[in-house]
């Protein structure tokens, strides 16, 4: 392979992967009936969707908040 395969392989998986965090943040909020939640609550819900593991829930938490998909303050998660 050479490396613009590899390059456009991995934009991508990160596309894919981007989306599905996404649709598992909505069907967490949808399932809750709120807009807003405890963080404690929300990462397990999350995680209970995405199947990963804490160090993963914590970097997709992480990538969440600085994609703008959710914030996250004194203890509460609220969607954007």
């Amino acid at each position: 392979m050479n490396t613009t395969t590899i390059i456009i392989a991995v934009i991508v998986v990160l596309l894919i992967v981007v989306a599905s965090v996404a649709d598992a943040i909505s069907k967490v909020f949808a399932e809750s009936g709120s807009e807003e939640m405890s963080q404690t609550k929300f990462l397990h819900d999350l995680q209970l969707k995405v199947n990963c593991s804490r160090k993963e829930l914590f970097f997709l938490f992480g990538k969440a908040r600085s994609a703008g998909m959710i914030t996250a303050e004194n203890g509460m998660v609220r969607r954007l």
